[in-house]
């Protein structure tokens, strides 16, 4: 199958149209999404070295006209972001009182039982319901992903 992508139409291509930044979904809105494929990213703040996992969390809006209505699209993109406790073997600490945030999305998942092979990897495609919180950053609102429940 040949492709009809042309790089350099693509790179010419002119518009007059402006982007638009898609108005916030409301602080304390409960909504259900699908867990995209995790990300690990590391790296190090004031001399020391910090891991994380972020996914993208997918919400389809059909189940909340109201919602889509208001941010006037259909589907909305969310990330879960997840900073986890490491041991010296820079894996995750699975020890007593570590990786709340960890605990918490797996128990929304059904998947913090001892005994039970888990992976991070295993947690792609599995439904969460989350409330919806807000962060603010130069001026502008950004929607985050509070307290998690099973879905």
């Amino acid at each position: 199958m040949t492709s009809i992508f042309d790089s350099a139409t693509f790179l010419d291509a002119t518009t007059t149209e402006a982007l638009v930044k898609r108005p916030p979904v409301p602080a304390g809105t409960e909504l259900i999404g699908i867990l995209g494929e995790p990300k690990g990213r590391a790296g190090e703040k004031d001399g020391k070295s910090w891991t994380a996992v972020d996914f993208p969390v997918e919400v389809d809006l059909s189940a909340y006209p109201d919602i889509a209505k208001l941010v006037n699209t259909q589907t909305v993109l969310f990330k879960l972001g997840i900073m986890l406790d490491t041991n010296e073997g820079g894996m995750i600490d699975w020890s007593t009182g570590k990786n709340g945030r960890l605990r918490k999305v797996r128990e929304a998942l059904g998947m913090n039982v001892a005994g039970q092979p888990f992976s991070i990897r295993a947690m792609q495609g599995r439904p969460i319901r989350f409330v919806v919180t807000h962060r603010e950053y130069e001026g502008e609102i950004f929607d985050e992903i509070g307290a998690v429940a099973k879905a």
